[in-house]
């Protein structure tokens, strides 16, 4: 089901990229960045890069919308998080607190704190685990926003503008050639 589910965001994504010119655009693509924080299958990166290289003048705003759509998610999964428990995230995510990354995030987490959640924030790591560790200890929402939120600036700034700017320098990003693959952005 998530495989469909997956395809059909995609499809959502390529096609509404038309529209990037549009008020509510900015608006969507926050909502789509929200939602990744739930089901872990939209694009963020290639959105954003998509977006400004569409309509580069528009960079910051794509990237500030992505932002604050990505922070508002991971409050969403925090406060979820700390409303139902662990057991809750294994019902969605069976085996993830067994992943490397689960330990590795976890033995991060227990020394470095919420440094970790900005420092994953800010690279192309999956911030889920992170999220989900500061809400096991029941880490304040308001910090934990502003933690993300900051990382997540740093980042989506960084690649909007180098999008908008030098698209040439993404393809050194970890990562971001699945990510363009999914949105149909080809870099040369």
């Amino acid at each position: 089901m998530s495989g469909s589910i997956s395809k059909k965001i995609k499809t959502l994504i390529k096609s509404s990229q038309q529209f990037a010119d549009r008020a509510w655009y900015p608006p969507l693509i926050a909502f789509l960045s929200a939602l990744d924080n739930i089901v872990i299958i939209i694009p963020n990166d290639g959105i954003l890069v998509a977006s400004a290289m569409l309509i580069p003048k528009r960079w910051r705003l794509f990237s500030i919308s992505i932002t604050i759509g990505s922070t508002l998610g991971a409050v969403l999964l925090g406060y979820l998080v700390q409303l139902h428990g662990l057991p809750w995230i294994l019902d969605f995510y069976p085996g993830l607190n067994e992943t490397q990354m689960w330990v590795m995030t976890q033995n991060f987490f227990n020394q470095y704190g919420l440094f970790v959640v900005f420092a994953v924030a800010a690279s192309p790591l999956m911030q889920h685990p992170a999220i989900i560790l500061a809400s096991l200890t029941h880490t304040p929402l308001t910090e934990l926003a502003l933690v993300i939120f900051s990382g997540r600036l740093i980042k989506y700034i960084l690649m909007g503008y180098l999008a908008s700017h030098s698209p040439q320098y993404l393809k050194k990003f970890w990562g971001m050639k699945d990510e363009l693959d999914d949105v149909g952005v080809k870099i040369d």
